[in-house]
């Protein structure tokens, strides 16, 4: 009778172990992995070239529309633009200053925007000239509002 009664009291602690695990792990519907930071996962590659599919795409689209492109010059330019990007791709994992890559990207820029301009007729090239100013300047307002927001939080963390 008394080895039976140890079994039990040692089967009732033991169960009620395994209880309070099982209650620790599933938190009865509290998702406890908020409090547990991960890494954020890392696009693919796939996922990345999608993407560049994506905003050429629609690149395209615009340079289409405003410059009232044929399907020739259309096919021409995407296919210079995507050459472009895989040479900068190419350049950025070579082993060189960082002074030598920008240099060597304007000038791929500027090789880009001439083959792209032999393909444009003349008020084709007027309208490109003027998108094209268009975007740099949006580039550079976007780089100026993250300096700014920048330079306000470290203004508004000084007491």
């Amino acid at each position: 009778m008394k080895t039976l009664k140890t079994l039990l009291f040692t089967l009732l602690i033991l169960s009620s172990g395994v209880f309070a695990q099982n209650y620790n792990q599933h938190s009865y519907g509290v998702n406890q992995d908020l409090g547990r930071s991960s890494e954020p996962s890392k696009p693919s590659q796939q996922e990345i070239d999608e993407n560049r599919s994506k905003q050429l795409d629609k690149f395209m689209e615009q340079l289409k529309k405003e410059l009232s492109l044929d399907e020739l010059q259309t096919i021409a330019i995407k296919n210079e633009v995507t050459s472009n990007r895989k040479n900068v791709e190419i350049l950025m994992k070579k082993e060189s200053s960082d002074e030598e890559k920008s240099k060597e990207i304007k000038a791929m820029m500027d090789r880009t925007e001439v083959i792209i301009n032999s393909y444009l007729n003349k008020d084709q090239k007027e309208k490109y000239k003027i998108l094209a100013e268009k975007m740099k300047s949006g580039k550079k307002s976007k780089k100026g509002k993250k300096e700014e927001v920048k330079e306000d939080q470290s203004i508004e963390e000084k007491p």
